[in-house]
Formats: structure tokens, sequence, C-alpha cells
């Protein structure tokens, strides 16, 4: 049974969410201190500190001792988020480092689906309603736009929209030094590739790639690859001789990195469910997150956050 204590600190931390929330606290902005707030309310100090204690546990505020409160990064929408119940988020899709670290840093807020990794497949969980949201990163080969063509396919008539969360730099991962000399696409005929499963981005991209260049490469003589990670340790164990994946990768396990393209990787979600996605999202503007992506190099947080439906 709630106490009476209980239930005011419980009712006075979602009143702050709910100022959050509408952006009456903005980002960065420091709450008034719990005894100046406790004498405005009429109710105890350690009251407000509790409720301070719930909103620092759901990532809304900061404190450290002897210094008042602050409103996180991102807190508006996670504070919707926290006060609709903190459901996790459902998600499904593509394979990334980067993204790897992201839901890490989420916690609790996202739960990854489990199956094969890929764009293809995301939105097919997303069809199936297994999944509320997908991450890919699929360029469409008539039309050559990114990702609007295969959800406007999988998810015809359903308004959704695509977060945009970073650009990455996608290339061939080959041995330290490139003792084969490969240049490009073109020169993986007759090599061993390392291929990511069907379904993923990055197979049909390295397809389209290899059909624009002339050039054959067949997946049976290669070697099957589950992630970038699993693409730059098979170089590195020599089982294939490159292979498409993120700069990351290659820097992460010491081996050269010919540049191909970059990419956007978007998050798509069905427009009622984007403060579903919150806890998650709210993790793209902390700076502890920054540093992270800069550190594992080979991607562009420019636009990063930048919300568009998907025609």
């Amino acid at each position: 049974m709630i106490t009476v204590s209980a239930q005011m600190v419980q009712n006075l931390a979602q009143r702050l969410a709910s100022d959050i929330a509408a952006g009456r606290w903005p980002p960065g902005s420091a709450l008034p201190s719990t005894r100046m707030l406790a004498a405005e309310l009429g109710c105890a100090p350690g009251t407000v500190a509790r409720a301070y204690g719930e909103l620092q546990r759901a990532g809304l505020i900061t404190g450290r001792d002897r210094a008042r409160a602050r409103v996180e990064a991102g807190s508006p929408p996670r504070a919707r988020w926290w006060l609709a119940g903190g459901r996790q988020l459902r998600l499904a899709g593509s394979d990334d480092p980067a993204l790897d670290a992201l839901v890490r840093a989420a916690g609790e807020a996202v739960e990854v689906i489990a199956g094969p990794r890929g764009s293809v497949h995301g939105l097919e969980a997303m069809a199936r309603g297994q999944a509320d949201a997908c991450v890919l990163h699929l360029l469409h080969a008539e039309s050559s736009r990114y990702n609007d063509p295969y959800v406007r396919r999988l998810l015809p008539g359903e308004p959704i929209v695509l977060v945009h969360l970073w650009r990455r730099e996608v290339g061939l991962v080959v041995a330290r030094g490139n003792p084969l000399g490969l240049g490009g696409v073109a020169d993986l005929a007759g090599r061993r590739v390392a291929w990511r499963a069907r379904g993923s981005g990055s197979r049909l991209l390295l397809e389209r790639l290899l059909a624009q260049a002339g050039a054959e490469a067949l997946p049976e003589t290669g070697e099957p690859a589950d992630s970038h990670l699993a693409v730059a340790a098979a170089v590195a164990a020599g089982a294939a001789d490159a292979g498409l994946a993120v700069r990351a990768m290659a820097e992460a396990c010491d081996l050269d990195f010919i540049p191909i393209t970059v990419e956007p990787f978007e998050l798509a979600i069905r427009e009622d469910a984007i403060d579903g996605a919150a806890g998650l999202l709210a993790q793209l503007h902390h700076s502890a997150f920054a540093e992270r992506m800069a550190g594992l190099g080979g991607y562009d947080l420019t636009d990063t956050g930048t919300q568009r439906r998907a025609t």
C-alpha cells in the first residue's frame, strides 16, 4: 500500500516531469533547491529530495552534491515517455556498433528483438507487429533514395516517422597493409568476401556495387558474417580477403579501410509511438555519447535527432 508520503513524492515527481515535458523547465535549466521548492509548496524538504531522486533515476535531471539539480539534455520527450509508464521500445533492424552503444546507454528503455539483424528484417518485424521501431540504411536503386521507398513498400499507408541518427562511413575492410592491393569493389572478383546475411542493408549495397562494377564474387565461396564486427573478424583471421563494413570496425580490429560511401542511418517508428522512443533518443544529446561516437571513428552527428515523415 502506498503511504501518504510516498504518494506525495510520486505526485510531485509527476508534476515536475509534466513541467519538463511542456518545456517550462528547458534542458540545462537549474531546478530550485530542495528547501526553496519545499517552502514554496508547503511540504518537507525530504519530499522534494525524494521526488528529485525519482526524476534522476528516470534520466530527466542530473545533480551533484551541494549543486542544484539541472534538467538533462533531451528530457522533454523522455519526460513524456516516463509519464506514459516508461514502456520498453521493441527495436529491430540493422547492425551498427554505434547503435549498440546507444542501446546500452538507454538501458531498460529499449528491448532489442531477438532474430536476424538487418534493415529489411526490421521493417518486416514492424509489419508483423513484433517491433515498435527499426533502424535501417536501405538504398533504393531506382530512385537513389535511402529508406523511404522501402518503408512505403513494406508499411504501406502507415504514418511513419524517420529519425536521423547519424551518417556513417562504409567501405571495404582489408588486411593491414592491403597485401592484395585491392582498390575498390571491382577488385573483389574471384576474392573471398565476408558476406552479410540476406535482408541486411550492407548485403544489398554490396550486391548493387558489384553489379555496377561488372564484378562477380560468389557468396558460397566467401565467409558468412552476421555483423560488421564479424566481417572485420573474418578478415583479421584470414578467412576472408575483404568485406563491406563501417570504418569503426576496421579501426577497432587494426585493419585497413577503403572508403566507398557515406550513408544515413535512421530510425523508423510509427508516428503515434514516437514518444515511446524518447528513452532511446534522449541519449543522442548526451555529451558522453558524442564522445563515445568520436572514439569509434567514421561517424557524423550533424543533423542527429532531426525527424521527417516517410514519403
